[in-house]
């Protein structure tokens, strides 16, 4: 498994803001695409897109693009294409339909999960493998958590947990505050909360430097397994979109 494919995992989990003053088409944070660049063991492994835009009056929609550049282009074979789109409703987040496809040279996996809130339950799907879950108010997939997880920071309600459905299992992530950090970034010095999150059991830790300046915008992200850091995702550009 190569360092660029590691990323494909890192990215998916990765928050993300902009630099509007305000909300704009019902959404909690402004449209905007995001660009970050993904390095391993200090090489430049490839790129990360993010976008977020409007859908109606009161419905999001968001992808992600990870691709290799240079040389990792060379010696690896992977891309991630990530979306979904839903509605916000009562102060919650409500997945409608949400699609992951990653290729590598051994593998192609197709995640996809179809919401039916009024029936309480999700139909996901892995490949092949198919199950119903139960599903609550509150309940997101991969994608939607980085939605959710900005709105909370900016109304200072970070809670201690997120529940997400993935693949075909429900998931817990905890999340942990570890206090404030100054970092030079292409964006210039910014200060920046510390905010990490792992599943129960697990030793990998990923942790997010969320800028207040930039509406919560992180301006960092950094995975590490047994104390030793695995990949590092850097901010580089963001652009608001009309």
């Amino acid at each position: 498994m190569s360092f660029f494919l590691r990323a494909i995992a890192l990215v998916s989990t990765l928050t993300f803001g902009s630099f509007a003053t305000a909300a704009t088409a019902g959404l909690p944070v402004a449209p905007f695409q995001a660009r970050y660049e993904v390095y391993g063991s200090g090489f430049s492994l490839g790129e990360a897109v993010m976008t977020l835009a409007p859908s109606g009056s009161a419905g999001y929609r968001m992808s992600t693009e990870v691709r290799p550049n240079g040389l990792a282009a060379l010696l690896v074979s992977g891309r991630l294409d990530e979306n979904v789109r839903g509605e916000i409703h009562e102060g919650q987040l409500w997945p409608d339909q949400y699609e992951r496809r990653t290729e590598t040279r051994r593998r192609t996996q197709t995640v996809q999960l179809k919401f039916d809130w009024t029936a309480g339950q999700v139909q996901a799907r892995d490949n092949e493998e198919q199950a119903r879950l139960p599903v609550t108010p509150g309940m997101l997939d991969p994608l939607s958590l980085n939605l959710r997880v900005m709105w909370d920071l900016q109304r200072g309600r970070l809670p201690d947990r997120y529940a997400l459905v993935d693949e075909t299992k429900i998931r817990i992530f905890e999340i942990r505050h570890e206090g404030e950090e100054t970092l030079d970034t292409p964006l210039g010095a910014l200060r920046a909360l510390r905010v990490s999150h792992s599943r129960p059991g697990r030793t990998r830790i990923t942790t997010f430097w969320f800028a207040p300046d930039l509406h919560y915008l992180p301006v960092r992200v950094a995975q590490e397994s047994k104390g030793k850091e695995q990949l590092r995702m850097e901010i580089r550009t963001v652009d608001r979109q009309p």
